[in-house]
């Protein structure tokens, strides 16, 4: 009976060990979905603030745009062009008949142009050294100065009344200096194609308003 009563309380110890050991890791278990479920929630909440966060990152903003699709349309008589003004320079010193040449300043790049017309008829591309055609537009829309913004119109006139500098009068549209730069200009060449791009190549390097587009 002694044997038997021994074998008994050993059973229940060991039951009991059992039970206490299930009974823990029950907990264990709760305590590790209780964790995990106020966990899970973060998670969600985080990563829908990182989506939203993304969203609005890539949402673009409103900036000033220039509407060119009104600029008036150019051609040049192109002879050349270069990554510095030196290198322009040096070139246009090496041909007499780019004597009354002038260099453009558009993005970087130094274009060197012969004539500047408002008609692809009235080109005249030279031999040596050889030109072709460059058509580009001309846009004062970002300019502030109004008569910077009607610049563009006034060389795109196709009777170049504008360009006559002949005649003294003064056009309060157009800017201050107009009569003496193009004054000036006239004295390098009769041909108002030329005088036309020495104007505009005077006020596109003074005012980055004036927009080129190729």
């Amino acid at each position: 009976m002694k044997i038997v009563s021994h074998v008994i309380k050993k059973q229940i110890f060991r039951a009991m060990i059992i039970g206490g050991f299930v009974g823990l890791l029950g907990v264990a278990i709760f305590l590790g979905v209780l964790q995990a479920s106020t966990q899970l929630p973060l998670k969600i909440n985080g990563s829908e603030v990182a989506n939203n966060q993304s969203k609005t990152e890539t949402i673009p903003t409103a900036g000033e745009t220039t509407n060119t699709s009104n600029a008036p349309m150019f051609f040049a008589s192109q002879a050349g062009v270069y990554s510095n003004y030196e290198s322009a320079s040096s070139f246009v010193a090496e041909y007499p008949a780019l004597k009354e040449s002038a260099i453009v300043q558009v993005d970087g790049k130094f274009y060197v142009w012969t004539s500047m017309v408002t008609e692809e008829s009235q080109l005249e591309f030279l031999q040596e050294p050889a030109t072709f055609k460059k058509a580009f537009t001309v846009s004062g829309a970002s300019c502030k100065e109004p008569t910077l913004a009607e610049l563009p119109t006034a060389l795109a006139d196709k009777k170049a009344t504008k360009l006559n500098f002949k005649e003294n009068g003064k056009d309060s549209t157009l800017p201050e200096d107009w009569q003496s730069i193009g004054a000036a200009a006239s004295t390098i060449s009769n041909d108002v194609n030329i005088i036309r791009l020495h104007v505009f190549a005077h006020y596109q390097s003074k005012n980055t308003c004036l927009q080129v587009k190729f």
